[in-house]
């Protein structure tokens, strides 16, 4: 899970140093635990990017291209990893926030904690609009069958 983490900050902290979207750069692999290795059109051509990321700090280099970046992260009360970089050539100015993923178990625990939350008349009018939803597409189809049936052959 901590992988998964440093994976999606590191590609992010790249996506925004190049002002392009994550999903435009590929991974590679990874060397040495703590280097990620990504590949991404620059300059003209492909080009090896490699997101060292420790004690805070992403630092993206590129030998041929002789291109380095250093980008601040930290890591908040519930463990995700917070990037908030803004370059000046870039219009995107949203905070890139990167979480472990959620258990089985932990997804359940929200949804119920969501629903202790609401209160009962909220509750009372959700299973109301249902209840003539439900209505409402029986007596739909209730007289799509008797139309059918009417029609001569």
């Amino acid at each position: 899970m901590e992988q998964e983490r440093a994976l999606c900050l590191t590609r992010n902290a790249l996506a925004r140093a190049q002002c392009k979207a994550p999903h435009e750069f590929s991974y590679v692999g990874t060397k040495h635990g703590n280097v990620h290795i990504f590949t991404g059109f620059y300059g003209a051509k492909y080009t090896d990017f490699f997101c060292k990321i420790e004690n805070g700090e992403i630092t993206i280099l590129s030998r041929k291209k002789r291109y380095r970046r250093s980008v601040k992260y930290y890591i908040d009360e519930n463990e995700c990893g917070i990037i908030e970089y803004f370059p000046a050539s870039c219009t995107k100015r949203s905070i890139i926030k990167c979480c472990f993923p959620k258990s089985e178990k932990e997804l359940k625990a929200d949804k119920e904690a969501e629903f202790w939350q609401r209160s009962v008349p909220d509750l009372l009018k959700e299973d109301q609009e249902n209840a003539l939803k439900e209505l409402q597409d029986k007596t739909a189809k209730s007289s799509e069958t008797k139309q059918e049936e009417q029609q001569p052959e």
